[in-house]
């Protein structure tokens, strides 16, 4: 069976979650954009959150970070290249992004 990768809009939205955490919205907003479980949301965001930890960037410290791989081993860069492009956003700015793309 065929994975669906996760759209652009989804991966900004888990960025914002990883980032900033789940007062705006949270997994359950993202759900509703392709119908994706909640728990492979949940998981991508705590993905995201490694990436962005490994890269130096601060995380929100309720989310927890997953990598999938042993304690000092970097973990996959999926995404990474819409990722990284939203880590110079401050919270106000990208949640207007978040909010005009994804219609929240």
């Amino acid at each position: 069976m065929k994975r669906k990768l996760f759209t652009k809009e989804e991966v900004m939205l888990c960025t914002y979650i990883a980032r900033f955490g789940r007062a705006q919205f949270d997994e359950a907003n993202i759900h509703f954009l392709e119908n994706r479980s909640l728990p492979s949301i949940k998981m991508k965001v705590a993905n995201i959150a490694s990436m962005l930890a490994e890269e130096g960037f601060e995380t929100h410290q309720d989310i927890s970070k997953l990598t999938g791989k042993k304690q000092g081993e970097k973990g996959r860069k999926t995404n990474w290249d819409i990722v990284s492009n939203l880590v110079d956003y401050n919270q106000q700015e990208l949640y207007k992004i978040c909010q005009k793309t994804a219609k929240l």
